[in-house]
């Protein structure tokens, strides 16, 4: 999948709604709620260089896994390339995650598959930005229970301290098993 000129920003301020227009008529619409973004205001914008470098070089990246469906690697590039543009900067919410019982034993990077482990459940997520001592991390399952009370939906980025970060994958399961997760 390729970003093209013909790809738009389109916001919509009464349905605060932020989509991507694709060709041949197909819509993406950003799963982050409006208090998630920076303000907004009515918008018809066609995707900049910049933003099809950020969709293209993520997409690459999870491409080059062999680990995730057609599917859910398009939706990671394009709700990735969404809060790069407009996800508003957050506080770093390490202590609803574990620290890593495997640690990587390389230094992350953008695109890399992690898992994170909140006690109650341990999930498949996607490197999404590295800023000094903190990694944000894009979830794949479709509910991340933290707490109780607080959940975070499929495509949702929180920010972690880079010890909370475990290997995706052990050298024992195989591709297919691991396609099926995400």
């Amino acid at each position: 999948m390729h970003a093209t000129s013909q790809w738009r920003w389109v916001y919509d301020p009464d349905q605060q709604q932020l989509q991507i227009e694709l060709e041949q008529g197909l819509i993406h619409i950003a799963p982050y709620k409006a208090s998630r973004l920076v303000p907004l205001h009515a918008m018809n914008a066609a995707f900049s260089m910049e933003d099809a470098a950020t969709f293209q070089s993520f997409y690459d990246a999870l491409e080059a896994s062999q680990r995730l469906s057609p599917n859910v690697m398009l939706e990671a590039a394009l709700n990735h390339t969404i809060y790069q543009r407009f996800g508003r900067p957050q506080m770093p919410q390490s202590w609803y995650f574990q620290t890593a019982e495997t640690p990587l034993d390389h230094e992350p990077e953008i695109g890399l598959l992690v898992r994170l482990n909140s006690g109650l459940a341990d999930v498949l997520c996607i490197v999404c930005s590295i800023e000094g001592e903190f990694v944000e991390c894009m979830v794949l399952a479709e509910l991340f229970p933290l707490s109780d009370i607080k959940s975070l939906r499929q495509f949702d980025v929180i920010k972690v301290m880079p010890n909370r970060l475990q290997p995706a994958f052990s050298q024992s399961k195989s591709t297919s098993e691991t396609r099926r997760q995400a």
